[in-house]
């Protein structure tokens, strides 16, 4: 098999391709570095993240084209017709028998390049609703894979089955005593990580950074911030106590140690990005989810999802500088619903995920 992947603009578009490529790579012996090419946009979250799984990448220029301004909607079609050329000229050059698709604006001119080019697509949709990029090219494709079966009243009948969020198969391996050990984790202080997605969240560092001592007298932090944040909660950390920065573990990103973060938590505070349907339910963490309220709000979706499975509890940004503290301390006081709120995700989890992504390829390639 020959694989083209697309996808991106969060790491919630782009993790559900690592892990299916992850799984190809172990059960088909797929070579990554020369049987599959991603494609993505420029200096971008997928191609950092394909260049630390040594995924050849190639990428074009595309913005996205809603709720712009005239003049930078007109910038943007333009980019986006010359995306298509250069997406179709590396199909050319790479001949893919297959695709592979999670959306975000760049996959939507690389699916119409490789339509046109009579490669078959699959596509993947990470999120309960399909975003402007595949509601645009879902037609071009063979099958959507779903996560859930709340995102099949999205396609026409018989053009979506419902596989599962793919997620990497460490996720359901990690421990909290492997998480414990690899962050060096104190066993009498309860454990909470904090993740605002792929780019870090300014509004829950803040509430982090303001609120810093309150949470450290009673908890161990794993705060992974983003790049923007990062130094000035570095410089907070710096001017701990001893006792207080030992259990302050701060990092602007995780790749391959997320896993062990999330299986380390009691509870998770997070952003509501795709991922948090998928990962959050393979390592069975609790979750606080405040969020954003951007990308037609996917997001907001996501965390009633998980909150009316009782997996989760949502707290709104607006709410959050009045509500984080008293919130998170008053669920990490109540074990018996903490068990069942781990029990709620564990029961979302779809292990065979993959498995099940991976076997469509197979059936539709050429």
């Amino acid at each position: 098999m020959r694989l083209l992947v697309t996808g991106g603009g969060t790491g919630g578009h782009v993790y559900p391709l690592v892990a299916v490529l992850q799984h190809l790579a172990a059960a088909q012996n797929l070579q990554l570095t020369n049987d599959v090419l991603y494609i993505g946009r420029a200096a971008s979250v997928e191609e950092k993240i394909a260049s630390e799984w040594n995924i050849p990448f190639a990428g074009i220029q595309v913005g996205g084209i809603r709720s712009k301004g005239a003049l930078t909607q007109a910038r943007n079609v333009s980019h986006m017709a010359q995306a298509a050329r250069t997406a179709g000229a590396a199909i050319e050059h790479f001949k893919p028998n297959i695709v592979l698709a999670t959306g975000g604006y760049v996959s939507a001119p690389v699916l119409w390049a490789a339509w046109r080019k009579k490669i078959p697509i699959v596509i993947e949709l990470p999120d309960l609703e399909p975003g402007w990029a595949i509601q645009t090219t879902w037609h071009l494709s063979k099958q959507i894979a779903v996560s859930f079966d709340e995102a099949l009243k999205f396609f026409a009948r018989g053009r979506a089955t419902v596989t599962g969020y793919p997620v990497r198969a460490e996720f359901f391996q990690a421990t909290r005593e492997q998480g414990y050990a690899h962050f060096h984790l104190a066993e009498k202080f309860p454990t909470v990580t904090l993740f605002g997605g792929s780019q870090g969240a300014h509004a829950l560092n803040e509430a982090v950074r303001m609120n810093l001592r309150e949470l450290l007298r009673m908890t161990q932090l794993i705060h992974i911030c983003g790049t923007n944040d990062q130094p000035q909660l570095e410089a907070e950390r710096a001017a701990l106590e001893t006792e207080f920065a030992a259990r302050y573990h701060v990092y602007d990103y995780l790749n391959e140690a997320m896993p062990l973060a999330l299986a380390a938590a009691d509870v998770v505070v997070a952003r509501a990005g795709a991922a948090t349907l998928g990962e959050f339910p393979a390592v069975g963490v609790p979750s606080i989810l405040v969020p954003g309220l951007f990308a037609q709000g996917h997001q907001t979706k996501n965390a009633d999802f998980m909150t009316t499975r009782g997996a989760a509890i949502k707290l709104s940004e607006g709410n959050l500088a009045d509500a984080f503290v008293s919130t998170l301390l008053k669920l990490l006081d109540d074990p018996a619903r903490l068990k069942t709120m781990r029990a709620a995700a564990k029961n979302l989890a779809r292990p065979d995920a993959t498995e099940r992504v991976s076997a469509l390829l197979f059936e539709y390639a050429h």
